[in-house]
């Protein structure tokens, strides 16, 4: 199924291309069009030549530039690259500078089409690299033959650079669409690590081998941007890259939390019957997790991610939230009413430490110290030492273990670095260990009582224990 409907919704090929027009408005697009008996207009996507034709039509038409592409280098779909454009543009706009706007495309091609778009578009200063020359050729025709070499630089890199020694200066975004594969065999299609079920490619392969194939693939290309961004710093506020394989993503976004970002922000490009994502991360102070999901898929699949739910048989609102906000006050945490009504209470709760974990065993422990201390002056000095040991065992319970991230954090599209935040008494700054929203609402006759994850080390985990714990400790 084509997923048109999802892509950027000011993305103008959501309505796809009209062929026949196109072939009506531009003669040399007509000899690619092929029209059955019914007199249906239709291309063939597994020709090299026709893809050209399509592209460079589509850049002539929608946005006026005159692009040529060798046959034997990437021919760039522009739905997909528009998709990235709008998404960048929207990552911007969170934290907006000013609008003399400068990127960097890395691994510009011969079409050196992100930074004829960005230009033509969007008024952006580009510098694309390569390692090509002769894509570097052809790319600084394309910049030529649209009189836009004041806003778009050209610069060849040595094999193995990507950031580093490509740049100087200080730049808005960065942005890339890395070799996605490790070897020439993972070209076929019917490689091992491709679905049984999943169909074959529907475009004719068309590119030279360093545009898609480095060493370890996409994902050591875009680890070591990574690393190479954390040296960079602040240099540049956003960087990004496209990613083509959806099960990179998890050990791409825990490498950014090792290098400690302060935040990053997953997405889905959605063109025609190809899915891409993108990947976008800062050490500037910047919440990119705030940028709205921009497609009608990510809406739906938010949706999906229904809160934990539990449901109070025959009870009252402010009994419920009573029962809640004590045990919440027992286990230490921080309780914020963010709005009250008659038949729904909706409270944001914050832990700075794991304490609702080992309670059996702490109110044991507990237990024998009591007896311990007890029984304290008519017992030897080894009754002492055995307080002594289960005191720092309760102390120990306490305190909270940090852990790398969940397998559910792994799969966050969005992540923000807060490493303290502010409570409400007084200028106290603790470590955020766990940040939830808590709704209490009426249900028909009963009552229900929503989890939902907001932020923290602890991770979604962290609200699966907390919502069990009051489920178990409750009075239902």
């Amino acid at each position: 199924m084509a997923m048109n409907k999802y892509m950027h919704p000011r993305n103008i090929y959501k309505k796809p291309p009209n062929f026949k027009q196109l072939a009506v408005d531009y003669p040399e697009f007509r000899s690619f069009i092929i029209q059955d008996v019914t007199g249906k207009v239709s291309i063939d996507f597994k020709d090299a030549k026709t893809l050209r034709a399509l592209t460079c039509t589509l850049m002539k038409k929608d946005f006026g530039l005159d692009v040529d592409i060798p046959l034997t280098r990437m021919i760039p779909t522009v739905p997909l690259r528009l998709n990235y454009i709008l998404w960048l543009e929207d990552l911007l706009n969170i934290s907006p500078t000013s609008d003399d706007i400068k990127g960097v495309d890395i691994g510009t091609g011969a079409s050196c089409i992100y930074p004829l778009l960005g230009a033509k578009s969007k008024g952006w200063h580009m510098i694309g690299t390569d390692v090509d020359a002769e894509s570097l050729e052809w790319a600084q025709r394309n910049v030529d033959r649209n009189s836009l070499g004041s806003l778009i630089k050209l610069k060849k890199v040595t094999d193995g650079v990507i950031l580093k020694e490509a740049i100087e200066g200080e730049f808005d975004f960065c942005m890339c669409n890395p070799p996605f594969f490790a070897s020439a065999p993972e070209l076929n299609p019917q490689h091992k690590a491709r679905r049984i079920d999943r169909p074959r490619p529907r475009n004719a392969f068309c590119a030279s081998t360093n545009e898609v194939i480095a060493d370890g693939g996409e994902v050591n290309f875009i680890q070591k941007m990574i690393k190479e961004s954390k040296e960079l710093g602040k240099s540049i506020r956003i960087y990004s890259t496209m990613v083509g394989h959806k099960y990179n993503l998890p050990q791409l976004k825990k490498l950014l939390r090792e290098v400690d970002v302060i935040s990053f922000k997953q997405t889905d490009f959605y063109q025609g019957k190809t899915t891409r994502w993108g990947l976008a991360w800062t050490f500037h102070d910047i919440d990119l997790r705030t940028l709205p999901e921009a497609t009608v898929a990510c809406a739906k699949k938010l949706k999906s991610k229904v809160p934990l739910h539990h449901k109070f048989v025959s009870q009252h609102v402010p009994e419920v939230a009573k029962m809640l906000t004590d045990i919440f006050e027992k286990l230490q945490c921080h309780v914020e009413v963010v709005k009250q009504q008659k038949t729904m209470v909706h409270y944001h709760i914050t832990a700075s430490s794991n304490t609702w974990s080992h309670q059996r065993r702490k109110r044991r422990e507990e237990e024998r110290l009591k007896t311990l201390l007890g029984d304290n002056n008519n017992c030897p000095a080894s009754t002492s030492e055995e307080i002594k040991s289960t005191s720092e065992l309760i102390a120990n319970m306490n305190v909270s273990s940090p852990k790398g991230p969940s397998k559910r954090e792994l799969e966050e599209e969005g992540y923000y670095n807060i490493k303290r935040i502010k409570m409400d008494s007084g200028d106290i700054y603790e470590e955020c260990f766990l940040k939830c929203s808590v709704i209490v609402k009426k249900d028909s006759s009963d009552v229900a009582v929503d989890f939902v994850f907001i932020e923290g080390l602890a991770g979604r985990e962290g609200v699966h224990q907390i919502f069990q714990y009051v489920k178990n400790n409750i009075k239902a």
